[in-house]
């Protein structure tokens, strides 16, 4: 093997470490802006829209923003505050997993409804739902 073939190799080489090197920073990157656009308290691309507000002083029509985790309830410690006494105070949570919406009721009393079904277990929402905590009834909505 001459000195010519052991300098292609290592040109060779180098040039495929140099790729390997570039895949694993752009597979790194891809996975941290997915982990960034996930953080808590974050905005997500999506709003409930009051359709039915019952006692809980919303206004019909009124869009309420969504986070990537909205808790719901009445205590104030929650994202969205129904201040409505068929509201519990830890009442349910949509989240946003960057891909689609879920929906899990967080064992209130008066339950949580998806389309008129009861919710028992987290269940996928989509744009045009019709979420309902107690009595007050919500539309799910793109931005």
């Amino acid at each position: 093997m001459s000195v010519d073939d052991i300098l292609l190799l290592g040109r060779v080489a180098f040039v495929v470490a140099l790729y390997l090197f570039l895949l694993a920073l752009a597979l790194l990157l891809r996975r941290e802006l997915r982990v960034r656009s996930l953080v808590q308290g974050e905005r997500a691309p999506g709003d409930l829209l009051v359709m039915e507000p019952g006692e809980s002083g919303l206004e019909a029509g009124e869009r309420i923003p969504l986070l990537s985790t909205t808790s719901v309830g009445r205590d104030s410690a929650n994202d969205i505050v129904l201040d409505d006494t068929f509201i519990s105070a830890a009442h349910a949570t949509v989240k946003w997993n960057g891909k689609g919406w879920v929906l899990a009721d967080s064992g209130s009393t008066n339950g949580t409804r998806l389309n008129g079904k009861d919710v028992r277990r987290p269940v996928a929402m989509k744009p045009g739902d019709v979420v309902e905590f107690g009595q007050i009834k919500f539309k799910m909505v793109e931005l």
